[in-house]
């Protein structure tokens, strides 16, 4: 989790380390998020996962001023992994 969080911080474009407990928290509420939403199968070192986890936090962050935005492609993207076999637990 600490590669990830040093990730987000530049995503998040904070130089600090003064907010990885938040940036931490809220990489794991979206982890739950996503599992709540039928992503069975979220490794952090995937891509598209790493992508999922941006938009979360560049939602909650509200980055740049726009915040819903990212919130949409999050969700859209939520809903495209649970329908993925590789993703939700139906392949193989």
């Amino acid at each position: 989790m600490t590669d990830l969080v040093e990730a987000a911080r530049g995503w998040l474009r904070i130089g600090t380390r003064s907010r990885d407990d938040e940036i931490r928290q809220t990489i794991q509420a979206c982890l739950i998020d996503l599992h709540n939403g039928g992503v069975a199968r979220a490794p952090e070192d995937d891509p598209v996962i790493q992508q999922a986890i941006k938009l979360y936090l560049k939602a909650q962050f509200g980055y740049d001023a726009e915040a819903e935005r990212f919130a949409e492609s999050y969700e859209f993207l939520k809903g495209s992994l649970a329908l993925s076999g590789e993703y939700n637990g139906t392949s193989g």
